[in-house]
């Protein structure tokens, strides 16, 4: 062979090692990362310019390996490390200067989405005026409080933009109740306008939000704005910009979402399997049918791919359609404002939260995670199938013993 040479990039996001692929700074990325592993253990995350690897095609890799390591193992040596055909890893790189300035276009882009007389090459400061408390848990995604300043926003209150590996205030995940009321503390102390968390690897998201804005633009009743709730406001946003687009959610979504995508916003929602590979996986084959053009995949865990993106779950892209609408309804509210003091009228609603106001959400949910004792992922699959079939049983018209045997009040959602 005619050898390889890789390059280390240093401390970088998962989203990242895509960009770089496919503006053709490497051919292919591996990204290491601990993600929700154990401290002790690493995980190895596969990129080409046509994506991230599926689960097919880590079995391919792994195959291939395997049957390399083999050929070696049965002629004696080892793979060279030097010369013709060895695979070279000498060389540091920076390639996240240019990912940095993707998302920085992406939010101009994002700031002047709708307003005809907006010149992206005039807006220096697109998020200038708001505060923003980012909270990055101390993982990959520190970077993006660089960049918010950058675009004018005030991020004197963010925290856990020191990457740290062990993570000192917990493993960063936007759905912790820990790392929502850190980043809800923040936002109460700042007055912010809104609160972004961040995962280990900046691929899944979160907010903060406050639910009252008052007229003299002090805010108040923080809430957090992530699983159904985030899926609703990206569904005002692409009802917008994409009327009548698709919506390929995970299964636990809820029927209220459901209603507010389908029947408030003119969306369709297809729901899937559990797992962001398997939304972002039938996102792609619907919309290669040529007859869906399914603009988002998003998992209630805050994993999140658009087709614009390329359907990379970008945790920072997803800030930066969040925050781009914000700036835009800011500004918006700010020139209201100041014509409904003129004119002595009713100032308009502030808080992003209110365009979500007619979503139904459920009255109450809880996420039970069982560990399998052994470990292994067969008898995880076993436990699970039977468990699932016990619920099934327990439904309406499913039971075997008749109806009257049945849970009261338990149905079975057919679609999922």
């Amino acid at each position: 062979g005619i050898g390889a040479n890789a390059v280390y990039t240093g401390l970088a996001t998962t989203p990242s090692m895509f960009e770089f692929c496919r503006a053709d700074m490497c051919d292919g990325a591996v990204m290491v990362s601990a993600s929700h592993l154990p401290e002790d253990k690493n995980g190895l995350k596969f990129f080409t310019k046509d994506g991230g690897f599926t689960g097919i095609d880590i079995d391919r890799l792994i195959d291939g390996a395997a049957s390399q390591a083999r050929m070696w193992h049965g002629i004696g040596v080892l793979p060279p490390s030097s010369g013709t055909g060895a695979v070279d890893c000498s060389e540091h790189v920076d390639f996240m200067p240019h990912y940095c300035r993707t998302l920085k276009n992406a939010m101009i882009d994002e700031v002047c989405a709708g307003v005809p007389e907006c010149d992206t090459s005039d807006v220096p400061l697109p998020l200038g005026g708001l505060r923003v408390v980012l909270n990055a848990g101390n993982g990959a995604g520190y970077f993006f409080a660089d960049l918010l300043r950058e675009l004018g926003a005030d991020v004197s209150s963010s925290i856990g933009l020191n990457p740290d590996g062990t993570f000192p205030s917990g493993v960063p995940n936007p759905e912790r109740r820990s790392m929502i009321d850190e980043t809800t503390r923040l936002c109460e102390e700042s007055d912010a306008d809104v609160g972004v968390m961040f995962d280990t690897d900046a691929d899944r998201s979160g907010f903060v939000l406050p639910r009252t804005v008052r007229p003299d633009g002090t805010r108040s009743n923080y809430e957090p704005l992530h699983r159904n709730r985030l899926i609703a406001l990206l569904g005002v946003i692409f009802s917008d910009s994409s009327p009548g687009c698709t919506f390929v959610t995970d299964s636990v979504t809820s029927e209220g979402l459901a209603d507010f995508l389908e029947y408030d916003l003119g969306l369709n929602h297809v729901r899937y399997l559990k797992g962001y590979a398997n939304v972002i996986g039938r996102a792609r084959e619907l919309t290669a049918t040529g007859k869906v053009n399914a603009e988002v995949a998003i998992e209630t865990s805050g994993h999140c791919a658009m087709r614009e993106n390329g359907y990379l779950d970008d945790g920072t892209y997803t800030a930066v359609k969040v925050l781009g609408l914000l700036a835009r309804v800011s500004r918006a509210n700010a020139e209201e404002v100041a014509d409904a003091e003129e004119k002595k009228k009713a100032p308009p609603p502030a808080s992003l939260l209110e365009l979500i106001s007619d979503l139904t959400e459920m009255g109450e949910e809880t996420e039970l995670r069982m560990n399998v004792l052994d470990g292994t992922l067969d008898t995880t699959r076993s436990i699970f199938e039977r468990m699932a079939a016990k619920v099934e049983e327990a439904c309406a018209g499913k039971h075997p013993a008749g109806a009257a045997a049945a849970v009261p009040g338990w149905t079975l959602d057919e679609e999922n």
